[in-house]
């Protein structure tokens, strides 16, 4: 039902990178390689991730990307309302039906809904940090799930 964008999951992908490579710096062309994916796609997310407050470049032949704060300080809603802010989107002033305006804009049954699964959502989300992401696989499952 959640979809996440491509720009969300590299964005996140990026991250966890940069959190295994704990205090050094990491170049652009090296997240490239490790992801799969071309330079300027890694250069355009890094763009939205400095604007948003999540890492820092410094210049010069060693220059390179780091967290701006440490792994543990940055929570997942932090990491996806930079990356696209989508997680509460529900807005009723755009409609795309044949209509001006939404038929349910006075009493809709559906906002409280969505509502609600953005907060669980945001709230599942800030309970999360980068540094929980860098395990492995069966270990991040448990640590989210309390099952494997």
């Amino acid at each position: 039902m959640l979809k996440i964008s491509s720009q969300e999951e590299f964005g996140l992908r990026f991250l966890v990178q940069m959190a295994r490579a704990e205090n050094q710096e990491i170049t652009l062309s090296e997240l490239a390689d490790k992801e799969g994916v071309s330079l300027t796609y890694v250069r355009k997310i890094f763009g939205i991730l400095r604007q948003g407050g999540l890492v820092q470049a410094s210049k010069g032949v060693q220059g390179g990307y780091s967290l701006i704060k440490p792994a543990r300080q940055i929570n997942l809603k932090e990491v996806f309302d930079a990356l696209g802010g989508r997680m509460n989107d529900f807005d009723c002033s755009y409609f795309s039906g044949n209509l001006s305006i939404c038929a349910n804009h006075q009493d809709c049954g559906v906002r409280p809904l969505i509502s609600l699964l953005n907060s669980k959502i945001d709230d599942f989300l800030s309970n999360i940090n980068l540094s929980q992401l860098v395990k492995e696989e069966r270990q991040v499952m448990f640590h989210l799930t309390g099952k494997i």
